[in-house]
């Protein structure tokens, strides 16, 4: 059976100004009878396979020509791509990120890529490295999921880190559950005390956005959702 791989775009809008600011890219594998098939069923095979580097990259590829496209239509917009844990044991990922921007002209400021806790920690030194060398091209670094793995304050100011993803499961739940709204508060507040902007996934009801904008009017960091 013949696989198409696509990328679709979540959109990222500010809080403050309804405006579309940037994109998330999502991988989809679409089936020969026109079906998707969610990435949790392919990507743990990619990784255990290794073919998460060559998919990492056309991902990567696609994403930036696409931000590309756009930003020569007058919409300026940054995209975001997750780098999987596996993807940083691989000593061509600079090399890699740096030849794709060359290749598709995209200037490196558009370009976000998003790393999990996880991956922070599996070869610490070494991912350190990678992401300062990134962070040097003037591509920025956000970490996601923030709130569901190590969570050491310690990553915030070792990392090159510029943008904190609150985790959909504590959006998804602030409104019913006490503790989940106080920790999205409490990153909110950490993002601001550090300067670092803000995105909350999965912002899919009117009751949640106005939630969260409370807690971010108190604050005042850049938030997206």
């Amino acid at each position: 059976m013949k696989m198409i791989l696509e990328v679709h775009y979540q959109p990222k809008y500010d809080l403050n100004t309804d405006t579309l600011v940037g994109v998330e890219s999502l991988v989809r594998l679409k089936d020969g009878q026109g079906g998707f098939i969610s990435p949790v069923h392919f990507i743990e095979y990619a990784e255990e396979t290794g073919l998460i580097f060559r998919l990492g990259e056309q991902v990567l590829e696609k994403s930036c020509i696409a931000a590309k496209t756009w930003l020569d239509k007058g919409l300026p917009i940054k995209v975001a791509v997750n780098i999987s844990a596996k993807q940083f044991s691989d000593t061509k990922l600079v090399n890699t990120v740096a030849e794709i921007l060359e290749r598709t002209q995209l200037p490196s400021r558009y370009l976000e890529l998003e790393v999990t806790e996880s991956a922070l920690i599996e070869n610490f030194d070494y991912t350190v490295s990678q992401l300062k060398l990134i962070s040097g091209m003037g591509v920025s670094i956000s970490l996601d999921n923030f709130g569901t793995g190590y969570s050491s304050l310690s990553y915030l100011r070792l990392f090159p880190i510029d943008v904190l993803k609150i985790d959909q499961s504590f959006v998804r739940d602030m409104l019913n559950d006490e503790q989940a709204l106080n920790i999205v508060t409490t990153i909110i507040e950490l993002a601001h005390s550090l300067k670092f902007q803000i995105v909350a996934e999965g912002i899919e009801t009117l009751q949640q956005k106005e939630s969260i904008a409370r807690a971010w009017l108190s604050n005042r960091p850049r938030l997206f959702i």
